[in-house]
């Protein structure tokens, strides 16, 4: 129902519409593993091991019709407040997988497409697996950063930020951050909060420790009064086939999910807390509503 909805309204030119109304707001997508077997990764609960099939057509789909900037740039950017050339996009992957440098890089650099890769530092130079997903390793990703791939942190072990102390908090954010400038050598190094979730105090913490940005939850392309520390990121599902992509570049993904839940009672959503604790509830609601 989710793709003929979609394929309906690219068909229709809606979602161009849509893009063109959102071309000076800047979506950061969000992926997570991108996986090149022949079969889709089982369980995938929260459809985050795209099939390279999929991630491929994504990538083409950007080439040639948006301006992919790396994260930098568009802080750059914000700061200097200098406005980006029209449909500029921001592509991320979280958690570090392992994938992203055997199966992602090598696409990535052949089509000269920058990207930042947020690192769960804890689970670098290791043999960490979990359920069958492995991690990048320190030397993989000093060889991804010397090829021009921005690293990131994404804490030192994936906590739910807002259940932790302060001291807590500050231990996460700032050992991960020291983590990726003593192995990388590198003076600028941005955040991506576990699950999305952040608060204000929160996002002041990641500043004052010195983060030059920060990636909340699920809302949209960012306009330029966007908090730099607690930027949106559009998350990308495992099934996303390109009229649903489309819809979530172009802005109109959020836009639904955000009409729907001014008309949803609170039961509606019952489902919502457990998955929030993976996305946030806005992407819970993107994955499902959309």
């Amino acid at each position: 129902m989710k793709r003929f909805f979609f394929a309906l309204l690219r068909s229709t030119r809606v979602i161009s519409v849509i893009a063109w109304l959102n071309r000076k707001r800047v979506p950061i997508l969000c992926y997570h593993s991108v996986t090149d077997g022949a079969e889709a990764v089982q369980p995938d609960p929260h459809k985050q091991h795209i099939p390279l099939h999929l991630f491929l057509q994504h990538l083409d789909y950007l080439k040639k019709k948006h301006n992919v900037v790396s994260l930098p740039e568009f802080q750059k950017a914000r700061r200097e407040r200098r406005a980006l050339p029209d449909y500029s996009v921001v592509l991320t992957f979280d958690d570090g997988f392992e994938d992203f440098y055997k199966v992602v890089a090598p696409h990535l650099g052949r089509r000269k497409l920058p990207a930042t890769v947020f690192v769960i530092t804890d689970r670098a130079g290791d043999s960490f697996v979990s359920n069958g997903e492995s991690f990048l390793s320190w030397a993989e990703i000093r060889e991804l950063a010397s090829s021009g791939i921005d690293i990131g942190s994404h804490t030192c072990s994936h906590p739910y930020l807002p259940d932790l102390s302060v001291l807590d908090i500050t231990k996460e954010l700032s050992e991960s951050q020291a983590a990726i400038r003593s192995q990388l050598g590198q003076a600028q190094v941005s955040l991506s909060y576990p699950y999305g979730q952040v608060s204000e105090s929160i996002s002041r913490l990641a500043k004052s420790i010195g983060y030059s940005c920060a990636i909340a939850s699920d809302a949209g392309p960012n306009d330029q009064s966007a908090n730099l520390y607690e930027l949106s990121r559009t998350v990308i599902a495992s099934d996303d086939d390109i009229a649903t992509f489309s819809a979530r570049v172009s802005g109109l993904t959020w836009w639904i999910s955000r009409g729907r839940r001014l008309f949803r009672s609170e039961t509606d959503v019952s489902w919502e807390p457990s998955f929030s604790r993976r996305y946030g509830s806005t992407a819970a609601q993107s994955y499902f509503d959309s």
